[in-house]
């Protein structure tokens, strides 16, 4: 995605996501979601990657010269942010398991469809060139008209992706936890998240990486 569109349409999804955000935390924490609140507190780390793929846009802009490097650094940064986003979630959802609390589940199903409904829109926002996450090397992707992927782009599109997936991961907890009893599935489903979102983060740092010391091989 070129730089400039890139800019235009993050600035739009932040200002979507700060709104969302606000609106998940407190409803997580009013009803005891462990589920609900990882995602609402996933969106502030999602906002703060998205700011610097914003400001990143600005530079590769400025500085056309440079701007492999400079959507790679941006990817890096992000790609860190997410690990840290993961082991948040990871350790936020195991001590659950350990001080279980009485959850709210119909405050907590109703925002977490609302937050589900956001990030489906912002991925619309963003564009369908999305990356493909799963891929395993770790070389700069080239595009079948010989440009090469924007890991700045990746990145913010991998921390949306990866707020939609907490998201579903929240409802089909919240759900079999109110219609059938199973509590336990919202840490389980926060645990989960978390080991998938550290997935994606490790591969975008290895691909970012790879731009940034020069790697050819």
């Amino acid at each position: 995605m070129d730089n400039k569109a890139l800019k235009t349409k993050t600035a739009l999804v932040i200002v979507i996501t700060l709104l969302t955000m606000v609106a998940e935390i407190y409803f997580g924490i009013v009803s005891h979601s462990m589920a609900l609140t990882a995602d609402g507190f996933h969106m502030g780390t999602h906002v703060l990657a998205l700011t610097i793929t914003f400001f990143v846009c600005i530079f590769a802009i400025k500085y056309q010269d440079k701007t492999d490097k400079i959507n790679a650094l941006g990817g890096y940064t992000s790609a860190l942010l997410l690990g840290f986003t993961s082991i948040g979630i990871l350790y936020e959802s195991i001590e659950r398991f350990f001080k279980p609390l009485t959850i709210s589940f119909g405050d907590a199903i109703l925002v977490a469809i609302i937050g589900l409904v956001v990030n489906i829109i912002c991925v619309l926002i963003m564009g369908d060139s999305h990356p493909h996450h799963h891929h395993h090397h770790e070389k700069l992707e080239e595009h079948k008209d010989g440009t090469k992927e924007n890991l700045n782009y990746k990145a913010a599109y991998l921390h949306i992706l990866a707020d939609a997936f907490t998201s579903i991961l929240a409802i089909g907890a919240l759900l079999l936890g109110k219609y059938f009893g199973l509590v336990f599935l919202d840490p389980v489903m926060g645990i989960l998240g978390g080991i998938i979102i550290a997935k994606w983060s490790i591969d975008l740092i290895k691909s970012s990486s790879k731009i940034l010391l020069d790697f050819t091989t």
